[in-house]
């Protein structure tokens, strides 16, 4: 009888879904080698049954069991030579026949051999196939029966030769009216119960390791998935962090991350908020791995809508900290540094956020820290308050950030990176341009944890200021806004729009966005009319047209749109007129600046 665990292990195993390609490959490996194991047991048989023929004296019965032995086992070898480099299921058949053959028949000779039987079901119990052993256990202990009762069985006939009547070998075992029979029976029982319960624990044996199989299969599963998952997120993580480094007559800006795990919670940015402004950014998130990542990229896109909405460095981060303290239930935190650069003066507003300094780099001059006084870090606290410094970059100079996991590499000594050494890489690389200064620094940082495992992601972003920006000014014109001036703007923006090639299609549809706008800013922003001041500009094929109002605060962006799929009796009234302006431009932009309304809209063409 099997214990009921076994029997419990044994009808768990289902062919599952989940039990897919790996729990099948496993499988199929553990038979092959189980194969071979029988295919070395008979190899064995065989040179034991030669060695055997050749030392002891020659007769007819060793002839004839060594012979019926040695022919089986043969015969195993050959097909199992054969079929050796493939799986085929119907070969652990032929091997345990073959088998179990060899050693019934050689137990004609010693009566030691019907032992052997039992090591069957255990070869057997790493095929993993729980009924396969079971039914093989049966059929090995039934052998095993049989050889002991017939130990003292005659092979000969009258005249000496090997003649054996299979049904009367058999039938012997089972005749229990013969004195002789019962008394091996008491004899052999010790035996055969150390056998049944051999038997029992090579079935255990077998559901336990298929069992344990399918749930290593499953492990593998979920493994490839997770490193699936997170190439595919590192690779997500590497298109946001920009890849195409811009390099002008203004400026360059080059920059590397190495994360310690497959994904990192360093970020860079660089982007343009306008014309004539670029913000550069470096933060480290507080952890790592993918929820580290995920809250990286909240705060990345953070930090770009709300410096792109025209705010200031420090209004940029006190935004950003609001938002992440509202959203932060993992209590994550953030460092950072933002700076924009007016690429016209070279004037350079900057924020730090319990950040590394910067390192600036004077044109001809040896590498400083850009000192200021850190503010408490984003994500924490809810009501931070975060101050602006300014500098002034001129032609030639260069600004290095970076994150916390350069200056705190470690060499295998577990000696730091540190802040001197940093600025002495830099130092030497400080005529080299933004790209070879960061390439120097990384091979600097892999010199020095010469292997070592990376404790921390490691970011670093460089910025050459080359020269200032020459930027025409945008053309300007004052109205009285009134219903009846309403024409005269139109039609000042449409030859402005035709003057700098806009075709057709584009002049009429930035002269219906026009309309709206001026409805809107008449209906909110004055009582009896106003001064509004429109400027135009055209760049790279995008027009430009920004209005600009001294009357109350509102910024129509906030408003909601409308359900256009409703009738006109049933749909609230307000927000149309903006939302007809939003499908029309391809892009839309507002901003409070000196007290005035500024309305920003653009058209490619």
């Amino acid at each position: 009888m099997l214990t009921n665990k076994a029997v419990r292990h044994i009808r768990k195993y289902k062919k599952t879904p989940t039990q897919s390609e790996f729990a099948g490959g496993l499988l199929k490996s553990a038979e092959q080698r189980i194969n071979r194991v029988y295919m070395l047991l008979m190899i064995a048989v065989e040179a034991a049954i030669l060695i055997y023929v050749f030392v002891n004296t020659w007769d007819d019965t060793r002839f004839y069991f060594c012979g019926i032995a040695g022919g089986f086992a043969l015969t195993g070898i050959i097909l199992n030579l054969i079929l050796n480099k493939t799986n085929y299921p119907w070969l652990k058949y032929v091997n345990n026949l073959v088998i179990m053959v060899v050693i019934f028949t050689l137990n004609n000779m010693t009566d030691l051999m019907a032992l052997l039987f039992v090591l069957v079901p255990l070869i057997n119990s790493f095929y993993m196939r729980p009924k396969f052993t079971a039914l093989t256990g049966v059929v090995s202990l039934a052998m095993l029966y049989i050889s002991f009762m017939n130990v003292l069985v005659t092979v000969y006939d009258v005249d000496g030769n090997v003649d054996i009547n299979l049904v009367d070998y058999f039938s012997a075992a089972f005749d229990y009216n013969n004195e002789f029979t019962v008394t091996l029976v008491q004899s052999r029982s010790f035996l055969m119960i150390v056998a049944a319960a051999l038997v029992v624990v090579s079935v255990y044996l077998s559901a336990s390791s298929r069992n344990f199989t399918i749930r290593q299969a499953d492990l593998m599963n979920k493994t490839i998935s997770t490193e699936m998952e997170l190439n595919v997120a590192r690779d997500i993580q590497e298109g946001i962090l920009s890849a195409e480094f811009p390099d002008n007559a203004s400026y360059a800006v080059y920059a590397d991350m190495t994360p310690a795990t497959e994904v990192g919670g360093d970020f860079y940015d660089y982007f343009l908020i306008d014309e004539t402004h670029l913000a550069i950014v470096v933060g480290d998130v507080s952890g790592h791995g993918m929820a580290a990542a995920m809250f990286m990229t909240l705060t990345k896109t953070l930090m770009k809508v709300y410096a792109q909405s025209h705010y200031s460095a420090e209004k940029v981060f006190e935004q950003t900290n609001r938002y992440l303290q509202q959203s932060n239930p993992a209590k994550f935190f953030v460092t950072g540094w933002m700076g924009i650069v007016d690429l016209t003066t070279g004037v350079l507003t900057y924020a730090n956020a319990g950040h590394n300094y910067p390192v600036l780099v004077r044109n001809g001059k040896s590498p400083a820290f850009l000192r200021s006084k850190p503010n408490f870090v984003l994500g924490r606290r809810r009501l931070v308050r975060y101050q602006e410094n300014r500098t002034k970059l001129r032609p030639g100079d260069k600004l290095v950030l970076y994150t916390d996991g350069v200056t705190e590499a470690q060499s295998p000594d577990e000696s730091f990176f540190g802040d001197d050494r940093l600025l002495s890489v830099i130092d030497a690389a400080k005529e080299q341009n933004q790209q070879e200064m960061i390439v120097s620094l990384r091979a600097a940082i892999d010199a020095f944890e010469n292997g070592s495992e990376h404790h921390d992601d490691a970011t670093a972003l460089a910025l050459s200021f080359k020269n200032y920006l020459q930027v025409a000014p945008p053309e300007r014109k004052s109205f009285f806004l009134s219903v009846k001036t309403f024409d005269s703007v139109t039609e000042y923006v449409a030859r402005q729009c035709t003057a700098a090639g806009c075709d057709e299609t584009t002049v009429g549809q930035i002269t219906i966005a026009v309309s709206e706008i001026l409805a809107n800013i008449d209906l909110y922003a004055y009582e009896n009319g106003g001064e509004i001041e429109v400027l135009t500009k055209c760049r790279d094929r995008r027009m430009t047209i920004a209005f600009k109002d001294n009357g109350k605060p509102f910024n129509p962006l906030l408003v909601k749109e409308p359900d256009v799929t409703l009738s006109l009796d049933n749909r609230k009234p307000g927000g149309l007129g903006i939302f007809i302006v939003k499908k029309l431009m391809s892009e839309i932009s507002y901003s409070f600046e000196n007290n005035q309304n500024v309305l920003t809209i653009e058209k490619d063409f």
